[in-house]
């Protein structure tokens, strides 16, 4: 009766299983990688996201993935690091950029990173990505500051910097915005006239110097109404009932219907204007009919009396 193996039998079951690791190892390591970059892949996701809600509530265009985490914006580990699963490496000081579109920010990691002397996030680079260009509106000649509210009349739009030379001669400059307007130096005049602007300009100058390219970059949101109200008038005929009258009229996407004028003047532009859009009415008038929003367009329509010639009962407006 044999009580152990070989030394033949030992040698084949030594090779066997060394095929069989030979042949798992590479295969659960691939298994293990795949993993890990699918981590990766999910992670940055989450970061653009923030950084998207995070540009969405702030309107900065550039911020560290450890501001990001600082802020509640994403979530960390206990030391409040977020750690590449592939290579371990912390990413708290990578730079994310985010750019404005229509109606949401397009957040981008950019694969960058900035270290200070103290191996701290490098805020330096934030402030020279943000500052070094502006965007200055000048609204019929002058500067203005407050672009919360919708502005009116004459647009131009001047990129300036006071750390650098904004040459479009030697370098490429790019004027963007959401209605499709593309234009290629530092100063435009937009196109305003009957019009509403909302959306979002954006100016861009790339620099080449020597071996490097650095793009430089800023935005703003911008409103113009220089449009007009519109006044329904054949609604407004319907809605006479009882000795009152009710103007129909709307601002489409413009800054807002404001006051309305309802009485004889034939000049709207020193009436007595009311916030209510109901006014008393009497018969054998004519009338003017006044509409003005928020940022001073006026609109006029005239609202004739005439008497039918088959019923002198019945009362007719052209």
């Amino acid at each position: 009766m044999k009580k152990g193996f070989t030394i033949l039998e030992l040698l084949v079951t030594i090779s066997i299983l060394s095929l069989i690791i030979l042949i798992a190892v590479p295969t659960v390591n691939n298994i293990s990688s795949s993993v890990k970059k699918s981590h990766y892949q999910n992670m940055l996701k989450n970061i653009e996201i923030a950084a998207s809600k995070y540009a969405s509530d702030t309107k900065e265009e550039y911020v560290y993935v450890d501001t990001l985490i600082k802020e509640g914006y994403l979530k960390g580990d206990e030391s409040d690091h977020l750690v590449n699963p592939i290579d371990s490496e912390v990413l708290n000081c990578y730079l994310v950029e985010m750019q404005k579109e229509s109606d949401y920010y397009d957040a981008k990691f950019t694969q960058e990173k900035y270290l200070d002397e103290n191996n701290n996030c490098d805020l330096n680079v934030l402030k020279e990505k943000s500052s070094l260009i502006k965007i200055n509106v000048i609204n019929n000649g002058e500067v203005v500051e407050d672009l919360d509210n919708f502005l009116k009349g004459s647009i131009t739009l001047e990129a300036i910097s006071d750390d650098i030379d904004i040459d479009c001669n030697l370098n490429k400059c790019i004027w963007s915005s959401t209605s499709g307007l593309e234009e290629s130096s530092n100063k435009i005049n937009l196109d305003t006239v009957n019009r509403v602007i909302n959306g979002t300009y954006i100016f861009q100058m790339t620099i080449y110097e020597e071996d490097t390219i650095k793009r430089l970059k800023a935005s703003i949101d911008l409103k113009v109404d220089n449009e007009n109200p519109k006044i329904d008038i054949e609604e407004t005929k319907k809605s006479i009932n009882e000795g009152k009258i009710k103007i129909i009229a709307n601002d489409g996407i413009g800054s807002g219907i404001k006051e309305y004028y309802f009485g004889t003047s034939l000049d709207c532009s020193n009436v007595l204007w009311e916030e209510s859009n109901i006014f008393p009415y009497e018969e054998e008038k004519n009338y003017s009919i006044c509409v003005k929003d928020n940022v001073g367009n006026i609109t006029r329509e005239i609202l004739e009396f005439e008497m039918s010639n088959n019923n002198e009962n019945e009362v007719l407006y052209n």
